[in-house]
C-alpha cells in the first residue's frame, strides 16, 4: 500500500500515523503477544500494537519497519482472557477428551470383559450355540466369531473322541469275549470253532479300519478330476468283485457327453464301499446305481432291494443322529460317509423306494474348489 502511493488518511476503515508515532500501546494478551513475536521473526524491525479502544472497535497497529508508517485498523471486540481463561478452556478440553476416551475404552472393554466371561462355560463344554451375544466394536465381534468356530470344532473334537473311544470298547467286546471263550474250549470244540475265530477276527479288523476312517477321513488326499461314467465303472467292479453284488447300472447322460467330478477318488470310495457293504448284508445282494447329471451338481443314487428301513430310522439317518442298532453296528458307517460329503461339499441323503428297498442319494457340486 505504501508503494502504491496511497494516501495517508487520519480517519475512516484504514488509518495512517507516522513513523514516530506511538499509537496505542504493547500487547499484553496471550495471543497478540505470540502473534507481535510472530511478526518479528518475519520481518525485523516490525511491529505490533493494540489501540485503545474506541466505542465498540478495538484497533491494532502494525508498521513494517522502522522507517515505515504505522498501518491501523479496527477489529471486532476481541475478548482475549487472561491465563485463568486460558487455562480453563483448556481444562475443559481436557476433561471432554478424557470422557471421550473414557467411552471409547469402555466401548472396548465391556464386549472383551463379557467374552472373558464367555469364555470358561466353553472349557466345562457348553456348546457355542448357548452363548449371548457380545457385541461390540467390529474387531471384537470377529474375535467372538473366531472363538466361536474354535468352539464348535472343539466341542466336535469331544464328540468324536466320546465316540471313537466308546464305539471301539463296545464293538469289539462281543467278539473278544467269543474268541475268549473258545480258548477255554477243548482241543476237538476248539478246532471246530476256527472258522468262526476268524470271522471275529475279520469283523474286528473291520471295526478298527472303520474308526481309523473316521478320524482320517482323507481330506489330506488332493483333489481331482474324475470322468464319473469310468469311475463308476470301477465301483462296479468293486461292488461284483469284493461284495459279490449284482449291480444295474442306468446312466442318463447324452452320447458323447463326458461327465467330470472334481473329487478325492480314494475318500469317495470309501463311501461306496460303506453302502456296497450294507447292501450285502440287507439288500438281498442287489443294487441299483443311476447317476444324472444336474444344473451345476452332479445326482448319485444307489439303491438295494432289501426290505428298507423304518420311517423314525430313515428320519434319523437323514439327521445324521442314528443309534446304535442290534445287529446294525454303532453308526459309524454312516458318520464316514457324511464327513466325506461334507468334505466334497455334498449333500448325503436317505429314501425308501416305493417298490421296497433303500436308496442312498448323493449330490456333488460340479465346481468344487481344488485343494492341494
Amino acid at each position: 500500500m505504501i508503494s502504491s502511493g496511497a494516501q495517508y488518511a487520519p480517519t475512516g476503515n484504514l488509518q495512517w500515523r507516522p513513523a514516530n508515532a506511538t499509537p496505542g500501546k504493547a500487547p499484553d494478551q496471550y495471543f497478540l503477544q505470540k502473534s507481535a513475536a510472530y511478526l518479528q521473526q518475519m520481518a525485523p524491525g516490525a511491529r505490533l500494537r493494540v489501540g485503545a479502544e474506541e466505542g465498540n472497535s478495538t484497533w491494532m497497529w502494525i508498521r513494517g519497519g522502522p522507517s515505515q508508517p504505522w498501518l491501523g485498523m479496527p477489529v471486532s471486540p476481541m475478548d482475549f482472557g487472561g491465563q485463568g481463561f486460558l487455562f480453563m478452556r483448556l481444562g475443559v478440553i481436557a476433561l471432554v477428551t478424557l470422557l471421550g476416551a473414557w467411552l471409547i475404552v469402555r466401548q472396548i472393554n465391556r464386549p472383551l470383559a463379557r467374552l472373558a466371561a464367555e469364555a470358561p462355560r466353553i472349557g466345562l463344554g457348553d456348546t457355542p450355540d448357548t452363548l449371548k451375544p457380545i457385541g461390540g466394536p467390529l474387531e471384537v465381534q470377529h474375535l467372538t466369531q473366531a472363538i466361536t468356530s474354535m468352539a464348535n470344532d472343539l466341542h466336535k473334537l469331544h464328540e468324536e473322541r466320546t465316540l471313537l473311544l466308546t464305539g471301539i470298547s463296545h464293538e469289539l467286546r462281543t467278539p473278544l469275549s467269543r474268541l475268549l471263550l473258545a480258548l477255554h474250549l477243548p482241543d476237538m470244540d476248539f478246532l471246530e470253532q476256527k472258522p468262526a475265530m476268524r470271522v471275529d477276527v475279520n469283523e474286528m479288523d473291520e471295526t478298527i479300519d472303520k474308526f481309523l476312517t473316521l478320524v482320517r477321513s482323507g481330506d489330506q488326499e488332493k483333489v481331482v478330476s474324475v470322468n464319473v461314467l469310468e469311475w463308476l465303472e470301477e465301483m462296479q467292479a468293486i461292488a461284483q468283485d469284493r461284495y459279490g453284488l449284482q449291480i444295474i447300472c442306468i446312466e442318463s447322460v447324452p452320447a458323447g457327453n463326458s461327465c467330470f467330478l472334481p473329487c478325492r477318488p480314494l475318500a469317495l470310495e470309501r463311501v461306496f464301499r460303506i453302502v456296497f457293504d450294507n447292501a450285502r448284508r440287507y439288500g438281498e445282494g442287489r443294487m441299483l446305481i443311476q447317476v444324472t447329471p444336474r444344473a451345476q451338481r452332479i445326482e448319485i443314487r444307489l439303491r438295494d432291494f432289501g426290505p428298507g428301513v423304518s420311517p423314525t430310522q430313515l428320519l434319523a439317518m437323514n439327521l445324521g443322529t442314528l443309534p446304535r442298532q442290534s445287529g446294525h453296528g454303532a453308526g459309524i458307517g454312516l458318520r464316514i460317509c457324511k464327513r466325506i460329503m461334507d468334505m466334497h461339499n455334498g449333500s448325503l441323503g436317505f429314501e425308501n423306494a416305493v417298490d421296497g428297498g433303500l436308496i442312498v442319494q448323493l449330490l456333488f457340486p460340479t465346481d468344487m474348489p481344488r485343494q492341494t
